[in-house]
């Protein structure tokens, strides 16, 4: 090696001296930096075997397209791009190249693309192209790469982009539209045919290639006689099959009106392309059911865009018949006027859906619960489709009783389900599909009552009476089907509440009196039938015989003197939540609860929670408690903090363990006290002379942290009883805040955990005190914001691994944070942003917000649009506190959210009310104007192909028309929720 490339091995070596590290990292920053070095790179580029002096050389071309391009005579610029070229002629053609080494090349050439296609580049393409025939396989796979590159700089929605560089990106696009692209398409339908057998890593490059382009092409390229057969030849080959998915999803996906869509799913005849593949791969499975899902979701979408179109046209017929009436008559024909709601049948999209539902039946029952996840959506939406057609016709209903089968079936819990480790990767995986079954089968119910309640009685009269022929999960979701129906029942009908009231009070006396009651069939089964008597507690006819024989199950060795912990412990729990239900009904068995409980108050701190509450504490008992049972935890507190201290290991926790009861247990008992009287709910007359009590242990409390600071379940049980201590001793904390606070911030920085159960504290106290305590919120606020922006920062520059315990940290950090900043704005703290030691912040903050607006998570994208309106609200024009540039950063930062969000591919239109709501704010705090100014300005030139003059007016007029805050907001939401969709469906 010589100088050159010595330096640059040093330079990307770890393990180098420091010292020799620095004088190479100055040796290749003087290459790089030098006007010739660029040169220099392209020579040596055709002389070394060293993939780091490789990585170097194409930096240096990557610094020099993005930074010094402009400054590039014609004749520098000719010789990079035919060096470029020539690489792939005289050396990619003759030697193998690391796969880093051909994406980087991709990469370098896209850049340099980008900057020159088409004025300075015209042909680009055909030079590429070209390299094809002479090249062989290693030219071929270095323009598929190159093709993939270009997706990602120039079409991807992904990344976020500046207005010029989407105009500038739309111009290419143009082009190649217009010139390169059949040429581009015919080479992958010649790659495809030429190597899918002999080489088919080339040809899943090239499907790729389609699966990336075949949005915003013309879509005839590719469906048509010549690729469609081929496709379907190729899902033969187990290498290329799950790319032909992809492909297809693609173009299903493609932005079309609802008729053309139509056309082309029929076109592409789905139903028989399933029937005709081998489903013998689960992965594979994943990947039809994904197609089938996206398949049966755009046809129901089609079938209501034109219901919607057809009935919109009906109506405006109607209504410009009736402006006829209105000239000859004088006044207005109403029953014309009313909006046309009858549905609009289409028989060949019916036929369609109906071959689409078989497929969503089959693919939703499938023994693999990943398979039965992939058409949830499809499911979900038809369900939601049925909704809106009443009545339901007997095919529909068929549909819907299909469907409540297939969601009992896939419900149950599967043998091998480890109960013992729920958050194993497969419990998950079920949990998570059983609640999305759940939440489809409450819709249902609410759909057709009667049939789901029906479907409910006889399993459960099938189950209950023959215990002995079912498995465990047959049991259990029966009952739990009937749950389920406890939380549709509110979004149904008075009359339709009323009529199951008796129904549900029924089959919980049926249970009750059955042998679930009475025998230990399974942990699940018994926690099911607690959940489910405590939900209809209220429906259980009142009889002595039949409170006798609930209670009975609970205060037994079924519920809570069972010998399952767990059963015991949510049996506490649920006793606690009847007790609170019935109330006086049960003042007749206050001493047999008393009697069965007593025991636990020694020697169980799981059901000892869940007394107190019970009933109000008399006075004696009050003062017992103060006195002995308080200070006797406060004096072992003491005790145990001292053999923690002493005696403790990391392998014998004795002592830091009973300390993490005797914290739980005195924040537990807490629950029973309150500044509020029990029966009027108004404030006790002060002192409360428990206060001193708890407020003994929280001195104690609060010093852990320091002394213990490794101990993360000590720490969590501080905060678990600093949350009840703002309940329990409510102003009387305050003056304790800033003893508290310092020592708890701290400790946060040590884990991200630890900044999130800050801030969560920190949200409760704002919520409760309001601005009472602004001066703590202004020197809390910097501290805060640093503590939360470090760890995210390093994630965004070394993501933490997929599903890992870091990458959950991050996420909910994120929520707290995002939560964090509405509450300061909901409880009249807004104006520490702007305090002389806050202000600095602000930009970051503001920053901060505009990137939750475009987060894929819809939670954290529905609170930062909250936290825009709040923001505008106060520091806006004519807002309580404005700032000075806060319309700056309206005009560039939040009107092109608003615009660009809803066009992500991901992006959920139900949340679109956040985004309208914001627009409608702005329009009301500066004028319409602004955003019409954007709109004309910035955003609507970006799409001149499929939007004329004409259009751009019209809409333009639309919004001034819709904006004002006079106009109701249904009115607006209807136009641009249509304007998005237009978009959306427009090619890119």
């Amino acid at each position: 090696m010589d100088e050159f490339e010595t330096a640059v091995t040093y330079s990307f070596d770890p393990l180098i001296e420091e010292d020799l590290k620095q004088k190479a990292l100055q040796y290749t920053n003087n290459v790089k930096e030098s006007p010739e070095g660029w040169k220099f790179c392209l020579e040596r580029l055709f002389k070394t075997n060293s993939v780091h002096v490789k990585f170097f050389c194409f930096h240096v071309f990557q610094d020099l397209i993005l930074h010094k391009h402009a400054s590039l005579s014609e004749f520098e610029r000719t010789k990079l791009k035919s060096t470029l070229i020539d690489w792939v002629k005289i050396h990619l053609t003759k030697n193998t190249e690391e796969l880093a080494i051909k994406n980087k090349y991709a990469q370098i050439v896209v850049l340099l693309f980008k900057q020159e296609y088409p004025e300075q580049w015209p042909n680009f393409f055909n030079e590429y192209l070209s390299l094809l025939q002479v090249g062989g396989v290693p030219a071929i796979d270095i323009f598929l790469r190159i093709l993939k590159a270009i997706d990602e700089e120039v079409v991807s929605f992904n990344v976020h982009r500046s207005t010029t560089e989407l105009a500038q990106n739309t111009q290419i696009k143009d082009s190649m539209r217009e010139g390169a692209i059949k040429d581009i398409v015919k080479s992958w339908y010649d790659i495809l045919m030429v190597y899918h057998k002999t080489m088919p890593q080339l040809a899943k490059l090239a499907l790729q290639n389609i699966k990336y382009y075949v949005g915003w092409i013309d879509i005839n390229l590719i469906v048509n006689d010549k690729f469609i057969p081929l496709f379907c030849q190729l899902l033969n080959s187990n290498a290329l099959r799950e790319e032909i998915c992809e492909c297809f999803k693609e173009i299903i996906n493609k932005g079309m009106d609802s008729k053309a869509k139509m056309l082309l799913i029929q076109q592409l005849q789905i139903k028989n392309i399933v029937k005709f593949v081998v489903l013998d791969d689960v992965d594979f499975i994943v990947k039809i059911g994904n197609l089938v899902n996206l398949t049966g979701m755009e046809v129901l979408r089609s079938l209501e865009s034109q219901s919607t179109t057809t009935t919109s046209a009906t109506a405006a017929s109607a209504q410009q018949t009736n402006g006829n009436h209105s000239k000859s008559n004088g006044t207005p024909d109403t029953a014309t006027t009313k909006k046309v709601s009858s549905p609009i049948v289409d028989p060949q999209g019916e036929q369609l859906l109906d071959e689409m539902l078989g497929l969503l039946f089959e693919f939703l029952n499938n023994e693999n619960n990943e398979v039965s996840s992939t058409v949830l959506g499809f499911s979900a939406l038809y369900i939601t489709r049925l909704k809106n057609i009443k009545p339901l016709n007997e095919k529909q209903v068929e549909h819907i009783t299909m469907l409540v089968q297939i969601i009992r079936n896939k419900m149950r819990y599967p043998a091998d389900y480890n109960f013992q480790n729920s958050e194993g990767e497969s419990e998950q995986q079920f949990l998570e599909l059983r609640s999305s079954l759940a939440s489809q089968f409450r819709n249902i119910f609410r759909l057709c009552p009667e049939m789901v309640g029906s479907f409910v009685d006889t399993l459960l009269n099938n189950v209950i009476p023959n215990l002995e022929r079912f498995s465990f999960s047959d049991i259990e979701v029966s009952i739990h089907l009937l749950y389920q129906m406890g939380e549709g029942i509110s979004h149904t009908s008075e009359e339709t509440m009323k009529a199951f009231e008796k129904f549900f009070g029924q089959m919980v006396v049926f249970l009750a009196s059955s042998k679930i009651a009475r025998t230990e069939i399974h942990q699940i089964v018994s926690l099911t039938y607690f959940d489910t008597v405590v939900r209809y507690a209220k429906n259980i006819p009142s009889t002595t015989e039949n409170l006798t024989m609930i209670l009975a199950s609970f205060l037994d060795g079924r519920g809570v003197h069972s010998r399952n912990p767990i059963v015991r412990s949510r049996a506490g729990n649920l006793l606690n939540k009847l007790v609170k239900q019935l109330k006086i009904q049960l003042f007749p068995f206050i001493n047999n609860i008393i009697e069965s409980l007593k025991n636990h108050l020694i020697i169980s701190y799981d059901i000892q929670k869940e007394v107190p509450q019970c009933k109000p504490p008399t006075t004696r008992r009050t003062k017992l408690c103060r006195k002995d049972l308080v200070a006797s935890l406060q004096k072992n507190g003491r005790d145990h903090l001292e053999g923690t201290l002493q005696t403790d290991t990391k392998e014998l926790p004795y002592h830091s363990t009973q300390l993490y009861q005797l914290i739980s247990v005195i924040g537990t008992f807490s629950k029973g006290f309150s500044p509020f009287n029990f029966s009027t709910n108004q404030p006790k007359p002060e002192p409360c002379p428990y206060k001193i009590y708890f407020t003994k242990s929280l001195q104690l409390i609060i010093q852990l942290p320091n002394l213990l600071p490794l101990n993360e379940d000590i720490k969590s049980r501080t905060y678990f009883y600093l949350h009840r201590m703002v309940d329990c001793l409510g102003n009387d904390l305050k003056p304790m805040l800033t003893t508290i606070l310092p020592t708890l911030l701290n400790h946060s920085s040590q884990k991200i955990e630890n900044i999130s159960e800050f801030i969560l504290f920190i949200n409760q106290l704002m919520n409760r005190f309001k601005d009472s305590i602004s001066s703590i919120m202004n020197e809390l606020l910097s501290p805060i914001i640093m503590r939360v922006y470090k760890p995210i920062e390093q994630s965004a520059v070394s993501p933490p691994e997929p599903n890992s315990d870091e990458e959950r940290a991050i996420a909910e950090l994120q929520k707290t944070y995002y939560t964090f900043l509405v509450t300061v704005l909901s409880s009249s703290l807004s104006a520490v942003f702007t305090t002389s030691s806050n202000l600095p912040m602000l930009p970051a903050i503001l920053t901060s917000v505009i990137n939750g607006c475009t987060n894929a998570n819809d939670a954290l994208q529905k609170t930062s649009f909250t936290i825009v309106r709040k923001m505008t609200e106060e520091f806006g024009q004519s807002g309580n506190k404005p700032i000075e540039g806060f319309g700056t950063f309206v005009y560039e930062s939040v009107l092109p959210v608003c615009f660009q969000v809803p066009l992500q591919p991901n992006y959920n239109m139900l949340e679109l009310q956040e985004i309208i709501k914001t627009l409608k704010l702005i329009g009301a705090k500066y004028g319409h104007e602004i955003v019409i100014t954007y709109l004309s300005q910035k955003y609507l030139p970006l799409y001149s192909t499929i939007i004329n003059k004409s259009a751009s007016e019209q809409i333009l007029s639309q919004f001034s028309r819709l904006l004002p805050p006079t106009t109701p907001n249904k009115d607006f939401q209807e136009f641009f929720k249509n304007f998005i969709k237009q978009l959306k469906s427009s090619p890119k």
